[in-house]
C-alpha cells in the first residue's frame, strides 16, 4: 500500500544549506571587493578632473598671456601674484590653503574657488607650493598635492610650470 518512500534526509538538507550559504558567502565578498575598486576608481576619477580643470585654467594664462613677472609670494609659498602682458597688461593671483581645501585664482578683481572634490578623506597637502625659481628670466614651479588613503603613497600631485619672461 505504501509507495516508495524517497525523501530528503536532514543530514542531505543541511549538507545542501552548507554548500548554498558557502556560495553566497563568497559571491558576497567578490561583489564587495569590486564596489571598493569602483569607488576607488571614482574618487581617481574626480580627482583627475579636478586637477585638469585647474590645470587648463592656469596654465592657459601662464602661457597665452605671457608671464613677465612674479611677485609677493608669500613665505609659505601658498600664495602668488603673476602679471602678464599679452594682449594687455594685467595681474592674477593664485592661493593655495590647505586648511581650507581651496585653491583660489583671482583675474582683475574676480575670484574663482576650486574647491577639492568632496570626498571623505581628501585633503589639500600642505606641502603643496608655488616656487619662482630665477635663473636666468626665471621659471615658475606650481606643485599641487592632495592626499587621500586609496591613493598610491597615498599621495596625488601634478605640477604646473611656466618660464617667466619668455622671448619667443
Amino acid at each position: 500500500m505504501f509507495l516508495n518512500k524517497k525523501g530528503i534526509t536532514s543530514v542531505e538538507l543541511l549538507v545542501c544549506f552548507i554548500i548554498i550559504s558557502t556560495i553566497v558567502v563568497s559571491m558576497y565578498n567578490l561583489i564587495l571587493n569590486y564596489r571598493n575598486r569602483e569607488q576607488i576608481e571614482e574618487i581617481n576619477n574626480e580627482v583627475i578632473s579636478f586637477s585638469n580643470n585647474l590645470q587648463e585654467t592656469i596654465q592657459s594664462d601662464l602661457i597665452m598671456g605671457h608671464l613677465v613677472s612674479v611677485s609677493n609670494i608669500s613665505n609659505d609659498g601658498y600664495s602668488a601674484t603673476f602679471t602678464f602682458d599679452n594682449p594687455n597688461s594685467y595681474t592674477t593671483t593664485l592661493t593655495i590653503k590647505p586648511n581650507e581645501g581651496i585653491i583660489s585664482y583671482s583675474k582683475n578683481g574676480d575670484t574663482i574657488d576650486y574647491e577639492i572634490p568632496g570626498i571623505a578623506d581628501l585633503m589639500l597637502s600642505p606641502d603643496s607650493n608655488i616656487e619662482y625659481i630665477s635663473a636666468s628670466n626665471g621659471y615658475l614651479k606650481i606643485t599641487i598635492i592632495l592626499t587621500h588613503p586609496n591613493f598610491e603613497d597615498e599621495t596625488y600631485s601634478f605640477m604646473i610650470n611656466c618660464p617667466v619672461n619668455y622671448v619667443y
